[in-house]
């Protein structure tokens, strides 16, 4: 399988399909809402769910997971999406506040690590929390992110529980 070099980064990118524009998050940090850009990517996400293939392991510290997808179009996506959410977390953006679990997921952030690679057709991620609470935090994070690529629209407005204590 051919890939683009190995990208490591010290928080996670990620919220891979799971950044969507709502309401909540119009003026999130300090009124920079998403680029359009963006939107539109997670939008074909969410519309083309169906053609996307996700694999997730846990693991003790984490888990491992590949997304891709056979149509050029959303591979594309889930691809640049990737880089998306790494810009907007890295610079101290927030994704999803209104979503607990997301919320949990962004106010952790600094202790996560990923490290992931572009394929040919997606994503291939893993992801080790820097303490126990942060690798469920992540494990939880990968479920709903699965819960996206499965269920699409009928998942996108609803609140996911975060880790418990």
């Amino acid at each position: 399988m051919n890939t683009q070099p190995l990208i490591k980064f010290s928080a996670f990118m990620t919220l891979l399909f799971a950044w969507v524009s709502h309401p909540a998050n119009a003026q999130q940090g300090g009124g920079r809402g998403m680029p359009p850009e963006a939107q539109s990517q997670i939008h074909l996400l969410f519309e083309k769910h169906d053609s996307i293939r996700r694999e997730v392991k846990l693991t003790d510290v984490g888990y491992t997971s590949l997304t891709e997808s056979d149509d050029p179009e959303v591979a594309a996506a889930i691809k640049k999406h990737v880089g998306q959410m790494q810009q907007r977390l890295e610079s101290g953006l927030s994704v999803r506040r209104w979503d607990p679990a997301f919320a949990e997921y962004c106010d952790n952030y600094s202790d996560i690590e990923h490290l992931f690679t572009l394929t040919n057709k997606g994503v291939r991620m893993t992801v080790k929390g820097r303490t126990a609470k942060a690798a469920k935090i992540a494990q939880n994070h990968a479920q709903v992110v699965s819960a996206f690529a499965a269920h699409g629209w009928s998942e996108h407005d609803k609140k996911h529980d975060p880790v418990k204590p």
